[in-house]
């Protein structure tokens, strides 16, 4: 039995396939200056300014998604403030460089420097504020901040709430002079992930472009390096906040182009930095040994991705080759089934629905990558119309392979589970 599994599965990969290799690169300009995002399907879809905001409000997701707020780490410097909301008009920063400094999370959109507490006070501590299910969802500020701005200018900084879609946060001089207060609608902002501000200009800024248009974004932000023991601008590849990714260290640039994925995340960060290192005497260097793997939204494929070239913030520019894997059902004998499975990307539950002519006995089965059958069901088939729920809340992120089995036939599809 187990020769046959092995060799059923042999076939079930043969239904990956290569698509035309494509050379191609993306330029933040000089000093990293833009932020730029990317399609793997339609190439470049937007190129904004890096530089021009201090904060981002998330105008998309539900609960924890719905509440983050991101700082922008390369143009201003965040201080969580050891007091509460009652502390506004006495704002005191004696000591302020022993304040615990916040960033984004580099794992995940859900968390940005504000949600840095999140959980600590319980289930519904939002980092920033509580939110409360008996009073409309709405969270409320209890937290105040200190942040240090582009032209050096120190201000304190509230989030008030976030009540029925909509922010309210203030900021204000130390002393509290040019108090400046600020509502921001969601619904406004229905095709994107983040709306953001800059506090210097006193504007919001609608500056991504849709939310459905891209995969991935080159970016700069700060992080922590250890050694030298410092915080360091540093620039990244972050995936979008749908996207299934994973990466593959092969010895040589020809057995990338041959990687297949393994083990997918949702880690925004599995790109990250790591594909370029520099040294100070040879410059740098870009690993294009990695093979990345970005899942395809529509779910028909997923792209490899290797790095092949950066020069740098002389130019900011990044090349790179990509190609689509496309994967399509296939039959195994003659006979076909009539049949769909949705969601596809799943979260926590599929329907599959299938149509036969007789009353038959079969099988459902779901199989990573490696090659292991995680999930195996009976079904019995009647004549007509007939479904069936599965349940995928326990699977890990990634892509497997759905393979359906009546009398005789057999049919496999593709399936994303986030």
């Amino acid at each position: 039995m187990k020769t046959f599994y092995l060799t059923t599965f042999l076939v079930l990969f043969s239904v990956f396939a290569n698509g035309q290799l494509i050379d191609d690169s993306i330029s933040m300009g000089p000093q990293y200056k833009s932020q730029v995002f990317y399609s793997l399907e339609n190439g470049e879809v937007a190129k904004v300014d890096n530089n021009n905001w201090d904060l981002g409000f998330s105008v998309t997701g539900r609960g924890a998604a719905g509440s983050a707020i991101l700082i922008n780490e390369s143009n201003a410097t965040l201080w969580s403030c050891p007091c509460d909301t009652s502390k506004w008009s006495t704002f005191d920063t004696t000591g302020y460089s022993t304040w615990e400094r916040l960033l984004n999370s580099d794992t995940s959109w859900t968390n940005g420097a504000f949600n840095r507490y999140r959980g600590k006070k319980g289930l519904f501590d939002m980092g920033w504020g509580i939110l409360n299910p008996a009073n409309n969802y709405w969270t409320l500020g209890d937290s105040l901040y200190l942040i240090k701005l582009s032209n050096d200018s120190l201000k304190k900084l509230w989030i008030v709430s976030l009540k029925s879609g909509k922010w309210e946060y203030k900021y204000a001089n130390l002393d509290g002079s040019n108090e400046q207060v600020f509502t921001l609608d969601k619904a406004n902002y229905k095709n994107r992930s983040f709306v953001y501000h800059s506090m210097i200009t006193n504007q919001k800024i609608n500056r991504e472009p849709d939310i459905d248009s891209w995969d991935i974004t080159f970016t700069k932000h700060l992080d922590y390096l250890n050694p030298p023991g410092l915080y360091q601008s540093v620039t990244s590849v972050f995936s979008h906040r749908n996207a299934v990714v994973d990466k593959k260290v092969e010895v040589d640039y020809a057995a990338a182009l041959k990687a297949e994925p393994q083990n997918t995340s949702n880690n925004i960060s599995t790109i990250g930095r790591s594909w370029k290192k520099y040294n100070s005497s040879t410059g740098w260097t870009v690993s294009d040994n990695i093979a990345y793997f970005i899942d395809n939204k529509d779910s028909s494929g997923y792209y490899r991705l290797i790095f092949t070239d950066f020069e740098g913030m002389g130019t900011g520019k990044t090349r790179f080759v990509k190609e689509k894997i496309v994967v399509s059902s296939i039959n195994e004998t003659e006979g076909s089934l009539r049949w769909a499975v949705y969601p596809n990307p799943a979260y926590d539950n599929i329907t599959v629905l299938y149509e036969s002519t007789i009353d038959e006995h079969g099988t459902i089965e779901v199989i990573d990558l490696a090659g292991n059958r995680v999930l195996v069901e009976s079904i019995e088939v009647s004549n007509g119309f007939t479904q069936k729920g599965i349940s995928v809340a326990e699977f890990k992120s990634g892509v497997y392979v759905l393979r359906i089995q009546v009398g005789h036939r057999v049919d496999i599809q593709k399936l994303v589970v986030r």
